[in-house]
């Protein structure tokens, strides 16, 4: 599938920087992550017992630099290259025992998306984002504190790094505004969700990535 989408792309790769003014976009921000379906059998088994579970995002990092393409009056082509962190949190309490579990997943992440919006012959541009994306696994690590009544405190960390699925891909969409504060810079505000369609690792009830990234950047004319 995802061999098709960039065979059909690279035309409109090829022919889009003839057609306008190329944009070049650096942006960094907060990465809210989380997995879907995570452990939801085992969580709802110790609330009979009086325990209780949270289940929390990873707030990480995401910073990548992108290029849109004018295709259209205001409709572009991004093509973005970032380093998002990702992975999932969670915390349990009960009767003499507490503590967390936290899986970090450090990717770098590649996306081809859609924006239609207003044109940039304005101060202000609004635009709304859709596309594909694929991501490579850099790093895996998973720990865990737990205190147990009758063993004190467990402290246990391990690296993942050699299992489970080391490429994951999805669709994004949200939206982004830029504000021109001269012929040549505008800053940029981007809230983008992903949804990964990917297992995590190849058990059929393995969890996939989900995160809510928040970006403010720059945006400069390429050769501008």
């Amino acid at each position: 599938m995802m061999r098709s989408i960039v065979a059909s792309l690279l035309p409109l790769l090829v022919a889009a920087p003839l057609m306008a003014q190329t944009m070049v976009g650096v942006r960094a921000g907060l990465n809210r992550a989380t997995w879907s379906n995570v452990f939801e059998a085992e969580l709802s088994a110790i609330e009979p017992l009086g325990g209780a579970s949270i289940e929390d995002p990873r707030m990480g990092v995401v910073a990548g630099i992108d290029v849109a393409f004018p295709m259209a009056t205001g409709v572009e082509l991004r093509v973005v290259g970032a380093y998002a962190q990702k992975g999932y949190s969670v915390s349990l309490s009960g009767p003499g025992v507490g503590g967390s579990s936290v899986a970090e997943m450090d990717y770098l992440q590649f996306s081809a998306l859609g924006r239609v919006g207003s044109a940039r012959d304005g101060p202000l541009s609004v635009g709304f984002l859709l596309g594909p994306w694929t991501a490579f696994r850099l790093s895996c690590e998973l720990s865990a504190s737990f205190y147990l009544a009758e063993f004190g405190s467990i402290d246990e960390s391990a690296s993942c790094r050699d299992e489970g699925r080391k490429m994951d891909f999805g669709v994004a969409a949200g939206g982004g505004v830029e504000l021109a504060v001269s012929d040549g810079l505008s800053l940029a505000l981007d809230l983008v969700y992903s949804i990964g369609f990917s297992r995590i690792e190849d058990d059929p009830d393995a969890p996939k990535n989900r995160s809510l990234a928040l970006q403010a950047g720059i945006v400069i004319p390429l050769g501008g």
